[in-house]
């Protein structure tokens, strides 16, 4: 009878080490896989707005509160920049030009800091003012936000 007492509370510890296991899997699992849905909402911003004419964004980082933006002119004709705004983006406002095809760096002051370094960032509703040739006023606005992550 003794013996199958032990016995029993060796099948338990079994189980139980068993369980844990398995829960530590799923919490690596899940914890995996919200990071990989982050790296695909900014794969997918970042696809999305290389795409984008007459002024594509090639690239952009968020630190502290600065957002930099790589424009690219995608017009056959030179582009003024007037203005850019959005969700978290205070108006910049400085008149930048873009020869055919060139690209350059515009930095942003945003309203808040990003955050921790590694850490998300969502800025929605872009929309960029500018002028070619003689019309002035156009805009561009962007159908899905920026996303990355903060360094």
């Amino acid at each position: 009878m003794q013996n199958r007492k032990g016995q029993v509370s060796t099948e338990y510890l079994v189980i139980l080490a068993v369980v844990l296991v398995i829960a530590l899997v799923v919490v690596y699992l899940i914890s995996s896989q919200s990071s990989g849905a982050a790296s695909a909402l900014k794969s997918t911003s970042k696809t999305y707005w290389r795409a984008q004419s007459p002024l594509a964004v090639s690239d952009f980082v968020a630190t502290g509160t600065t957002l930099s933006v790589t424009m690219k002119n995608m017009d056959p004709q030179k582009i003024t920049v007037t203005a850019i705004d959005g969700t978290g983006i205070a108006a910049y406002s400085t008149s930048t030009t873009f020869n055919v095809g060139q690209e350059r760096q515009v930095n942003l002051t945003l309203d808040a800091s990003c955050g921790t370094s590694g850490s998300t960032f969502e800025f929605g509703n872009v929309t960029m003012t500018y002028s070619k040739s003689s019309t002035t006023g156009l805009v561009q606005v962007g159908d899905r936000p920026l996303i990355g992550r903060c360094t």
